[in-house]
């Protein structure tokens, strides 16, 4: 069994996450106003920032779904919003809106855990002489 969670942003949302993580990474956008939002779907979503600088020339650069997701999942994880770590997430274009796919799977056997909210395997270690 699976489970599909989709968190939907909005615009000013995806070019804030994108720019919050080039800042952390060094790797500002090139200088101007931010425009918009373009996405283009064939198998993998490429997001291309549309970026005037002050003279009218278009600056805009296209990112790569890998680098997109990154900034959706650290924007939700700055805001407390829970992403399970063993779980698949891609990006989804509906109705010209950038989705978040998170697909867990469920037939992985379970992780037992204790009363004391230990697994069974922490407790062996912690039973070993060292």
């Amino acid at each position: 069994m699976k489970e599909l969670r989709c968190i939907v942003f909005t615009e000013s949302e995806v070019i804030n996450a994108i720019i919050d993580r080039r800042r952390r990474l060094h790797e500002p956008l090139p200088e101007g106003t931010v425009r918009g939002l373009t996405f283009k779907n064939d198998g993998n979503v490429e997001t291309t920032v549309k970026v005037e600088d002050d003279y009218g020339t278009d600056r805009s650069i296209t990112l790569r779904e890998p680098e997109v997701a990154a900034a959706l999942i650290s924007w939700c994880m700055n805001r407390r919003i829970p992403m399970p770590a063993d779980s698949d997430k891609h990006l989804q274009v509906i109705k010209n809106g950038l989705t978040l796919m998170i697909t867990m799977n469920f037939n992985k056997p379970a992780k037992l855990v204790t009363d004391d909210g230990e697994t069974p395997a922490v407790k062996r270690a912690k039973a070993r002489p060292r």
